[in-house]
């Protein structure tokens, strides 16, 4: 997986060679937003070959996205609450699934997103989710009982927020289940052992996202990772993230809206650098393999810990409804959604076939450089072999390590089942201000 990691030092001089444009240019331009660093440089490149007039814009929030998408964008990648919003608003084409030409294993080509979710090329736990948000959505009127979510978004990566720690294992926190004991433990252990005492940078890195750590806050005192109908003042958002911040010494986290310092600080082998880290496991994951750098993390020294019920994210690739009518780019949008998305994944293709050092379908060279969760079967097949595992390909030999990003990579169907972990839309403006107020709040604190 070096490859996979130090493509990541390369990607801003890439993207100055990508044209940057505000709208699309001309019936033909094709604007492609995206959180930054979300797509493989190599994939770019192909795209842009195949694509001269294709653009990227990169966003920090799905609220971006909302306010920029009908405008602006052709392709965007919000996580499902944002879909459901620009659905809500007719912003969304209908994906024509037959377009992709994907092949089931009986020779039909899949036809809509229903057919989809039965085909295969999902993994178990994407079939899951999907299931679980169709029966809510028809429910709640998104769209009809005969369509999917899968009809107007392709799953593009799946995350759980995670922990993780460094230094020798501690078996109580190893088997805590959840954040509520997770944080009591971390709690317990200051200042007996050093890992949990504020001394230079021995200390827990956090993403400074106040959505993400609001979902486990909330998590520990009420049923999910959305505010309860209740909680509408700064006192009673400050009241939940009191879940996390009394239960921190001050100056012991570390907060950072770049995903990318925590996981460089992460990354050091221990005693350097952080001591644990809360963050997406895709991120963890990272970290593990050395955050870029030819090291791996030394699995009698890297523990990650899973959580029975904790925030899941699925993002997914949606398409503007202003570009339908243009039958030419609207046939290049699907092109460039199955090129990126879903190449590969007819029945009897092998996903692992290579072109030189690069892999035959960017579905797989996308994933090779994110190295978020898939959601196709065939990617998470090929990493959680025993034998023939993705990450045996850059030549990690020892079964330990193996097993450790195995376990951080892996996302079971059991921890999707509950869909009161995926984060939903808050319409409230004024509830939105609150929520970041009482996150400065708690910050400021600790």
């Amino acid at each position: 997986m070096k490859k996979i990691f130090l493509n990541l030092l390369k990607i801003i001089p890439v993207l100055s060679l990508i044209p940057i444009t505000a709208t699309s240019c001309g019936t033909e331009g094709i604007v492609f937003a995206n959180s930054e660093s979300y797509m493989s440089n190599e994939v770019m490149q192909n795209l842009q070959k195949k694509y001269p007039n294709i653009s990227y814009l990169h966003y920090e929030t799905n609220e971006e996205i909302e306010n920029k998408f009908s405008k602006y964008y052709d392709f965007a990648i919000p996580t499902t609450y944002e879909l459901l919003n620009l659905k809500n608003n007719d912003q969304l084409a209908k994906i024509d699934w037959t377009k992709f030409n994907i092949k089931k294993e009986n020779g039909l080509v899949i036809q809509n997103g229903v057919d989809a979710i039965s085909s295969g090329i999902f993994s178990d736990t994407i079939n899951t989710l999907i299931n679980k948000l169709d029966d809510k959505y028809r429910v709640e009127g998104y769209y009809r009982n005969d369509e999917s979510i899968l009809d107007y978004g392709i799953p593009y990566f799946l995350q759980s927020f995670s922990f993780a720690y460094k230094g020798e294992v501690i078996p109580e926190l190893d088997a805590a289940r959840d954040w509520e004991t997770t944080f009591q433990l971390i709690n317990s252990y200051h200042p007996i052992d050093e890992r949990f005492t504020p001394k230079n940078e021995r200390r827990i890195a956090v993403v400074s996202d106040a959505r993400s750590v609001f979902g486990i806050c909330n998590s520990i005192t009420n049923h999910g990772v959305n505010p309860p109908n209740d909680a509408t003042t700064i006192e009673d958002y400050t009241d939940i993230y009191s879940n996390f911040s009394k239960n921190f010494k001050k100056s012991y986290t570390y907060f950072n809206s770049d995903s990318g310092q925590i996981i460089s600080t992460l990354s050091k082998h221990y005693p350097f650098g952080a001591s644990s880290a809360i963050a997406y496991n895709g991120d963890l994951l990272y970290a593990a393999q050395g955050g870029g750098t030819e090291g791996v993390a030394d699995p009698n020294e890297f523990h990650f810990c899973k959580f029975d019920k904790t925030l899941i994210a699925l993002d997914m690739v949606v398409l503007n409804k202003k570009d339908e009518s243009n039958l030419i780019k609207f046939q290049k949008m699907h092109d460039i959604v199955n090129q990126i998305c879903l190449s590969g994944t007819s029945y009897g293709e092998n996903i692992k076939e290579k072109n030189g050092d690069e892999y035959k379908y960017d579905s797989m060279n996308n994933f090779a450089f994110l190295a978020y969760t898939s959601p196709l079967r065939k990617v998470c097949d090929y990493v959680m072999d025993q034998n023939d595992s993705f990450f045996m390909v850059d030549g990690i030999e020892d079964l330990q390590t193996i097993q450790l990003l195995q376990n951080i990579y892996n996302i079971d169907a059991s921890e999707v089942s509950d869909i009161n972990y995926i984060e939903e839309n808050i319409s409230s403006e004024l509830i939105k201000s609150n929520m970041h107020w009482a996150f400065n709040i708690m910050k400021g604190k600790l």
